[in-house]
């Protein structure tokens, strides 16, 4: 399993773009799926990664339908839902259902539900320009400087999911606050957060994500957005230097994992801006993140992200001193 990559998925169809991704006999997972825990529910099928989900909205609850590849399991990712809903507490996935599907491609049916739709809320859009996302995949002959294409191919990230628009947010603010921020984007998914840093203003970015699709997927994104001066990466270690901000949208273990590495390349007086978490991950990631304050957290349909506040160097080297003063000297 990918240690970075969240695959997506959108509020109407498959994220996938159309005609690219044809694939063999495939599995189906259905289940019903209450409207409030919709995004949650929608949340752990691409940290599971997932490749592509539809929702079907009516009357009552509304239907689920999870495409899963054949060299994925069904009844492995049945036994990995019930498995969540024992950390949860609670059903999420009612009345799940395991079906085989024909050969056939995922995407081109619901390519017409797709439509762009604004990143930002509207208090955001009084101190940063408006941005669009529109998650098509397809670039049109005039396009909008405003709007970013993104096609999501296998990877996570068009901008429909709360954890990405909670980290998007975050990231708007930061770089409104330290214009011309360097900014680290740790499992890039798709590139989109890389991308709305550049259009923020962001004078150096690097992305790394250690799934090859996603870094394929993210280098063409950025090709038809004309973006340039972000580097890809597939491995956190090769990314030289230190950060202003880091953004990471890539869920719990995975920023437990890389707590060491992420304080590490984080600038003096930096800002960590940490998503993909449950709420109730929260107490857990902060444990891993000790020596960094907790300078705010925001909840989103079920999803919580935190921004710690990187500590500055004067403060680490008189902690490094005073530590050194309590160690008894040897008889």
């Amino acid at each position: 399993a990918s240690l970075f990559t969240l695959h997506g998925y959108s509020d109407n169809a498959s994220t996938m773009q159309p005609g690219k991704y044809r694939s063999a006999i495939y599995e189906t997972l259905e289940a019903k799926v209450s409207r409030k825990d919709l995004d949650l529910a929608l949340g752990i099928l691409y940290q599971m990664g997932l490749g592509s989900s539809e929702v079907k909205k009516g009357r009552g609850r509304p239907q689920l339908r999870i495409q899963i590849p054949a060299r994925r399991r069904g009844s492995a990712i049945r036994r990995q839902l019930k498995d969540w809903e024992k950390r949860l507490g609670r059903s999420l996935f009612h009345q799940l259902k395991l079906r085989r599907e024909g050969r056939g491609t995922w995407a081109d049916p619901y390519e017409k539900h797709l439509k762009p739709f604004r990143l930002f809320p509207p208090q955001f859009r009084k101190f940063m320009p408006d941005l669009w996302i529109d998650p098509r995949g397809k670039i049109p002959a005039q396009p909008r400087e405003d709007t970013l294409y993104i096609g999501a191919g296998l990877a996570f990230g068009t901008g429909t999911h709360s954890t990405t628009r909670l980290a998007a947010g975050a990231l708007a603010e930061s770089l409104t606050a330290m214009p011309q921020a360097s900014v680290l984007d740790v499992g890039c998914g798709t590139g989109i957060l890389s991308m709305v840093a550049k259009k923020l203003g962001a004078k150096k970015i690097a992305a790394v994500d250690n799934d090859p699709e996603a870094l394929r997927v993210a280098r063409e994104n950025l090709k038809c957005n004309r973006i340039r001066k972000v580097s890809l990466h597939s491995d956190l270690s090769s990314v030289p230097g230190r950060f202003a901000v880091i953004v990471g949208n890539i869920g719990l273990n995975a920023l437990t994992e890389l707590a060491p590495a992420l304080k590490a390349k984080l600038a003096s007086g930096g800002r960590l801006i940490l998503t993909g978490l449950l709420y109730r991950d929260a107490a857990e990631l902060k444990k891993a993140y000790l020596g960094h304050r907790l300078v705010e957290r925001r909840n989103r349909r079920g999803w919580t992200l935190l921004i710690f506040s990187g500590m500055r160097r004067k403060s680490i080297r008189l902690r490094k001193r005073r530590a050194r003063r309590r160690v008894p000297k040897a008889n």
